[in-house]
Order: C-alpha cells, then structure tokens, then sequence
C-alpha cells in the first residue's frame, strides 16, 4: 500500500507543474519549517544514543556524532517503511472530527515546536521533540479552532500517557538490569564483558614414517569462552573477540536507528498534512522524507554536541557496563514504539536509562536531574505558547 493510502487526508504524489507563486511559496515554506524542526530534533536528539559512548570513555564527540549521525539517517528512512501508524497520529488523527485544517496552523505547529526545541538545544538542554510537536498542536489547534477541536481522550491515551510512563520503565528496567550484574559480581561469579571465539587445533604427536605428514591427535573444533577483557587479552591473544565495548557501539547504533524511527514520521506527517492544504501542488511523501532525513543528519552533525555533552557529563559518571545497559534498554522500547505507533520521545526514555544507571550506583546529579526534569516540565506549554504566536503571525501574513 502507498504510504499516502494509510494517511486520513489526501496527498498529492508530486508537485505539479504550472502551480501559481502562491503555491510555490506555499511549498517553500512548508520545505523550510519542517527542514527546521528536523534540523532542531538532529541537533537536540543526536545526544540520546551516543551520550553513553562518552560519557564511558569509549570514544570522543567526534566519532560518537558522526556514528549517532549515519544510524539517525537510516532510522529516518526506515520510519517510510515501518511507520504508518505514527504518520496517521500525527497527521490530523488528534483533531476532532469535522475540523479543517488551514496552512497557516499547519505551518504554525511545525514551527512552534522547532522555536522551543532550538531554543533548548542552545541552552543545552535535551527536551522532547514528541512533546514539542503536541504543545504546538494544543496552541495553535486552541487559537485557531478552540479547545473543542481537540480530540482530549486520543490525545491523553496514546500519546501522553506513553511519554509520561517511558522514562519511569526505562529508569526502572535500566536500575534492575545493572544491579542484578551488579549482585553477580558480588556473589563470587565474575561478570564477562568479553566474549572469544577460538579454533582448538589438533595435537601433533610425531611424524608418518613414509610421509612429512604428521601425526595429529583429535579434531579441530571451535570454542566460544566468555570472562574478563583482561583474560582474553592475556591467554587468548589471537582469538576473535567480542568485548562489552564493541556491543556497546552496536546499541548506540541501535537507540540512535530507532530514534530516526520514531522522529522522522512525525515531522513527516505534520508537512504532508500542510502539503495537502497547501492546493494540488503537494509535496510528495518520499520527497519530504528525504529532506526530513537531510535535515536531521544536518542538525546531528552541525549541533549536536552542545546537548551530548550535557547527557554524557553532568548527569553521571558512566563506565562501560552502565552505557550499554541504558542504550540496550532505551532501543528496544523506542522501536517498540516505532512499529506500534506509540510515540515515545527518545529523549525521555535514554534520558531514563542514564538516570537509571545514576540512580541504581548512588552517582546521580540531582541538580542536573532537576533541571532537565524542568524543562521537560516546561516544554508543553512553551511549545503551546509559541505555536499560538506562530500561528497568529502565520495567520496575519495569509490573511
């Protein structure tokens, strides 16, 4: 099925020729909005699947970024595939039934949430995207159309209470998966953090007589070992290995792949509801895509450290094991979320697992804790706010 059949709103498959200069700078800014919160979310989001890598000396910023940046852009396009759901949510699926949308709100609420979500990554502070998003759509849905236009239940059900529970099991889930190898290494039992693959070779015993052949007992055979990084550097040198870092590289890999997921079809959704108001020259699905990807790994690459640096510096101290537990935890719930159209915000859940890890080792930060727990705080009814300003100025232009 065409991506735009899923969606409850029409959506031209491409911009049509002859279209008027009022269409065309319909397009432009649609093209620029969503450009923007696309480049705001990779600026802000990037830090939530490499903060760890850091944070425990696995790498620097630069090759975390670039890493959190390459699998962020293929999480976005991946989200064309897999996230059909997520794109009705977002798309006019929390307005009530009978509302007709304009350009200007639609216009409004992309760029009410990239306004917060700049302004936050500027003072280096991780905010929600998601929550961003549905503080515009409350503000500008609320001035435009009043409250009544809001689909209360649907909202509250599948998209807040997610983002309000998230953050609590990622926490949760994080804590009791480092405090159970925590209680192993206490109970006498080393916890490996490497595992080697080695080929156990016959045993030469002499030489056939009539040969230089020579005379082998047993048989080659292949044996995976676990235990300390330290023990397979020191009796297994030549062996293949898989060591407590290399998974840790793979789960950023992942958090950041499933973030892209979960991001990019938001942003989506909102410009192509905007497209399809915006006359018969609408942007195609597979276009906006691939500018909501550039724009994001733009973001990631240009941005992102500001952010990351908060995450992987000021919460807590992070080693090795606590990194991996929190990016292993925070990836399965957000593709999780991803594939079922449940919007978790990354930010809220990684930020979780890192606090999770703080937590469950008595090294948490709480003066960072409370001010980012302010700024999730504030990030709704800021991103409410500047959506109805948005939209009163949008408003005024269009009209």
């Amino acid at each position: 099925m065409a991506l735009e059949g899923r969606l409850a709103f029409p959506v031209g498959a491409a911009c049509h020729a002859g279209a008027g200069d009022g269409v065309t700078a319909a397009i432009l800014a649609i093209v620029a909005v969503a450009g923007g919160l696309a480049y705001a979310n990779g600026a802000n989001d990037v830090s939530k699947g490499i903060a760890t890598l850091v944070g425990s000396g696995v790498t620097d910023y630069r090759r975390a970024i670039l890493w959190g940046s390459a699998w962020t852009g293929v999480g976005a396009l991946l989200g064309a595939l897999f996230a059909g759901a997520m794109l009705a949510t977002f798309g006019t699926g929390l307005l009530a039934e009978g509302t007709t949308p304009t350009l200007a709100a639609a216009l409004a609420v992309l760029a009410g949430a990239a306004a917060w979500v700049l302004l936050a990554t500027r003072t280096g502070l991780p905010v929600s995207t998601t929550h961003a998003i549905v503080g515009s759509l409350i503000g500008v849905a609320a001035a435009a159309y009043g409250a009544q236009a809001i689909q209360w239940s649907l909202l509250g059900g599948k998209v807040l209470l997610p983002l309000l529970l998230t953050p609590f099991a990622s926490l949760l889930i994080t804590g009791l998966v480092l405090r159970a190898t925590r209680a192993r290494s206490a109970s006498g039992r080393v916890a490996a953090d490497c595992i080697c693959a080695e080929v156990a070779r016959p045993t030469r015993i002499g030489s056939a007589p009539a040969s230089s052949a020579a005379l082998m007992r047993g048989v080659a055979e292949l044996r995976i070992v676990s235990g300390t990084a330290e023990s397979c550097d020191r009796d297994r040198p030549a062996a293949l290995r898989v060591t407590l870092g290399h998974l840790h590289w793979l789960t950023s890999g992942a958090t950041s792949l499933a973030r892209g997921m979960n991001d990019a079809p938001k942003i989506v959704a909102l410009a192509l509801s905007a497209s399809a108001i915006g006359g018969p020259a609408a942007v195609s699905a597979p276009v906006l895509y691939a500018l909501v990807t550039a724009a994001m790994v733009a973001g990631s690459l240009l941005a992102g450290r500001r952010v990351t640096r908060v995450l992987a510096e000021d919460v807590t101290p992070l080693d090795n094991r606590a990194g991996f537990a929190a990016n292993l935890v925070t990836a399965a719930l957000v593709t999780t979320g991803a594939v079922h159209g449940l919007p978790m915000s990354t930010t809220h859940v990684a930020s979780g697992g890192i606090f999770g890890a703080g937590a469950e080792r008595g090294t948490l930060d709480r003066r960072s804790l409370l001010k980012i727990a302010l700024a999730w705080v504030v990030t709704l009814p800021a991103a409410a706010i500047l959506g109805a300003v948005a939209y009163a100025i949008a408003a005024a232009l269009s009209g």
